[in-house]
């Protein structure tokens, strides 16, 4: 599967757990601030770097749904692979 295509299965699995994915530049030194998951309110927020290669919001992402509930939830066996997990 093509990096744009993966990434773009894993946003929109993301979605589906209810995971909203906002993007923002963090390379400000005086600001320290990486990627990662967060819950305000109830609600599941993932801040993305935007300044981060393709490949590089893959691993981020994929890191953060590999945590996650999945059970229940068709994911394509190239992206279970990816996060490492199995379909029960």
């Amino acid at each position: 599967m093509k990096p744009e295509k993966t990434y773009q299965y894993l946003e929109d699995l993301a979605e589906q757990l209810g995971i909203s994915i906002r993007y923002d530049d963090f390379s400000d030194p005086e600001v320290p601030a990486r990627s990662g998951l967060c819950k305000v309110r109830g609600h599941h927020f993932y801040f993305m770097d935007n300044s981060k290669s393709l490949p590089q919001k893959i691993r981020l992402l994929s890191q953060c749904l590999r945590r996650m509930d999945l059970e229940g939830v068709y994911v394509l066996p190239a992206v279970r692979d990816l996060l490492g997990t199995t379909q029960k």
